[in-house]
């Protein structure tokens, strides 16, 4: 019995919006978001990932602070480095409020879980207006686990208080969609458009009629 809708984020629920953050910091840094994403993850190595709203701010400050020095910035573009928030170039996809309103309709509880390292879960879900209908939000750093890790999974369906086979798990990555079957839960990959598969969900909006309704067309569960 399906007991809670469980789902990634990014790429599921929401994406960045990179023209946005392009712009926004292109007249700062000589380069682009992918070496920005690269010195970012190297700082995160050396210095450990933020757990909390709090640390997150902390370490942008001080990554971005770091940054500046290093590429020789004048103090008011380092201000503005340091005041760039990433959550402005959030968008949500339009069927994600719909998937979660329904979930809670059928009494489900839901449950984000995320891989994302540098924002604060909860907050982001709150700046796409989605935060009011998830339970459970975690992340790999709170949970010390990453998806396809087991544990990642299992911290999940214990915070939601539910079995792995009584939750419906959905993620864009097809190793997460496996991880998910190891530990037993039924699990469906989201193919967004361009990038579509004929054996995959296309929409959040496909929930229903092709995962609860009308029987596992695209969910698998591990033998």
């Amino acid at each position: 019995m399906v007991k809670a809708l469980v789902l990634d984020w990014d790429g599921v629920l929401a994406r960045f919006d990179l023209a946005r953050a392009r712009a926004a910091l292109a007249s700062e840094l000589p380069f682009g978001l992918d070496e920005l994403g690269r010195r970012i993850r190297t700082y995160e190595a050396k210095v450990g990932s933020p757990r909390d709203a709090r640390q997150e701010r902390e370490f942008w400050r001080e990554f971005s602070g770091t940054l500046a020095a290093e590429l020789g910035l004048s103090a008011d573009a380092r201000g503005r480095l340091e005041d760039f928030e990433p959550r402005a170039t959030l968008e949500v996809f339009p069927d994600a409020r719909r998937a979660l309103e329904r979930a809670r309709g059928r009494g489900l509880r839901v449950g984000v879980l995320s891989n994302f390292t540098l924002l604060d879960l909860r907050m982001s879900l709150a700046a796409i207006g989605l935060s009011d209908l998830v339970d459970v939000a975690l992340s790999a750093t709170t949970i010390g686990a990453a998806k396809p890790e087991p544990a990642a999974y299992l911290a999940m369906t214990d915070a939601l208080g539910v079995a792995p086979a009584d939750c419906v798990f959905v993620d864009d990555r097809p190793e997460h969609i496996a991880g998910a079957t190891a530990v037993g839960m039924t699990a469906a990959l989201l193919t967004r458009p361009p990038q579509v598969s004929a054996e995959a969900l296309t929409s959040l909006d496909d929930l229903d009629s092709r995962l609860f309704e009308h029987g596992p067309s695209v969910q698998t569960r591990a033998r």
